[in-house]
């Protein structure tokens, strides 16, 4: 039997709006999932997709938007895969992404005893880093990220989501690869900024000419930003100035008087405005006294640790990341907090990873995954306090949290940070106290 086609067009009513910012609707039997719509709206959608039984599709007309919906400024959304909720008032995205977060933890019977208000910075040129894929259409080279539901490259000049030294790139990349000998054979480009300068990171799946390496060397210096290629993994990025010791790009953290060096690889927050806040939440909320112990798990390159080590703590630091750790105890050593910093290498998801050190105060910041099978385990002997947890996904923390609580912890606070303005993503700060 001939599978039914997919309707070009559809014209539906919007029942509902998901925590992913898709709206939500049925034609028929079929689920239909719909960027850029709204509850109480009649719309005409494009159908893009089919995946299990559900439908994905695009607006393209709103006759009449309901109260909430506000114009979204790019002029790619939505389009472009980059944001979800541009059509979506600013309050109305919190609210979503704090009902979210209270759900998850309501279906599981965690209680909060108090919900922080949200916390916002930047709605526009926040983001610090990304990864742009590149797409050779014709003769026109696409420099950019995927359009929705699809793995095409959105056609963009500029981006209101990354901070101004990122976005101004995107024009300039797509002609430096178009005079590339192979710019089919480069599939993506990685951006980072620094406080100071810019990093761009060329993947290529066929080697570079002579060439390509001195138009690669011409545009960053044109651009003022440093340039890497990179032919297959991570360990495989190198400057394209052949130098060995390439400066370190850095952001400062000054309400703990930090500096933090990393490579344009390595992990960071992508919203610097919003991660200095966080810190500062996280470490006011674990109100450690100077001299105490401090366990931070997930410690990455020190993004908590070195600030809870400048307010006089004693730091222990894991992470499974070797480089990670390498970049952890060299900005420890350059912030001059290595005597009151230990960091080391560190599964915390293997099965005999069940005693990572005791300590009065613990500070988590997991994956998505979330703290991982050992979490109860970690705090049996007791000695543990108060814990501060953030989290980048609200379903592993709610399920980490229910695990914290029904071994004697009770959920003092959470609240929500907008980390990623005008997507889905949302992250979590929530404190955890000993009931004694």
């Amino acid at each position: 039997m001939a599978r039914a086609r997919i309707p070009r067009v559809v014209d539906v009513g919007v029942d509902t709006l998901a925590a992913d910012g898709l709206g939500e609707a049925s034609v028929g039997e079929r689920r239909l999932r719909i960027k850029n719509a709204l509850p109480g709206e009649q719309v005409t959608a494009r159908v893009v997709r089919r995946r299990r039984g559900v439908w994905w599709a695009v607006v393209e007309q709103v006759p009449h938007g309901v109260g909430d919906r506000v114009a979204a400024p790019c002029a790619v959304f939505p389009r472009c895969g980059g944001c979800v909720m541009q059509h979506l008032d600013y309050a109305e995205q919190l609210r979503l992404k704090e009902s979210q977060l209270l759900e998850a933890l309501e279906r599981l019977s965690v209680v909060p005893e108090r919900l922080a208000p949200a916390v916002a910075g930047p709605r526009y040129h926040y983001r610090s880093r990304a990864r742009l894929g590149v797409r050779l259409v014709g003769d026109k080279v696409l420099v950019g990220f995927r359009e929705s539901f699809s793995s095409r490259v959105a056609r963009m000049d500029e981006c209101l989501a990354l901070v101004p030294s990122l976005s101004r790139l995107a024009g300039p990349l797509q002609t430096l690869i178009a005079d590339l000998s192979r710019p089919d054979r480069i599939p993506q480009v990685e951006l980072a900024a620094g406080d100071d300068v810019a990093a761009v990171v060329l993947r290529h799946l066929t080697p570079l000419s002579a060439r390509d390496l001195a138009a690669i060397g011409r545009f960053g210096r044109m651009h003022g930003v440093r340039c890497y290629t990179q032919s297959g993994g991570y360990d495989t990025v190198i400057p394209v100035s052949g130098e060995s010791n390439v400066p370190y790009l850095g952001y400062g953290n000054p309400d703990f008087g930090l500096h933090f060096c990393f490579r344009p690889t390595d992990f960071t927050q992508v919203n610097m405005v919003m991660n200095r806040a966080l810190v500062r939440a996280a470490v006011d909320a674990l109100s450690a006294p100077p001299g105490g112990r401090v366990l931070d798990l997930f410690c990455g390159i020190g993004n908590f640790s070195l600030a809870l080590a400048s307010r006089g703590l004693h730091v222990t630091g894991l992470e499974s990341s070797e480089t990670a750790i390498e970049r952890a105890r060299l900005n420890a050593a350059r912030n001059g907090l290595a005597e009151r910093c230990e960091f080391a290498v560190q599964d915390l998801y293997d099965a005999d990873c069940l005693n990572p050190g005791q300590a009065e105060y613990l500070l988590l910041d997991p994956p998505r995954s979330g703290a991982g099978p050992n979490l109860a385990a970690w705090l049996g002997s007791g000695e543990t306090r108060r814990i501060v947890y953030v989290s980048c996904s609200p379903a592993s923390f709610a399920a980490d949290a229910a695990t914290l609580t029904g071994i004697g912890y009770s959920l003092e606070q959470v609240g929500i940070f907008d980390m990623f303005p005008h997507t889905a993503h949302v992250e979590t700060l929530g404190v955890f106290r000993k009931q004694w």
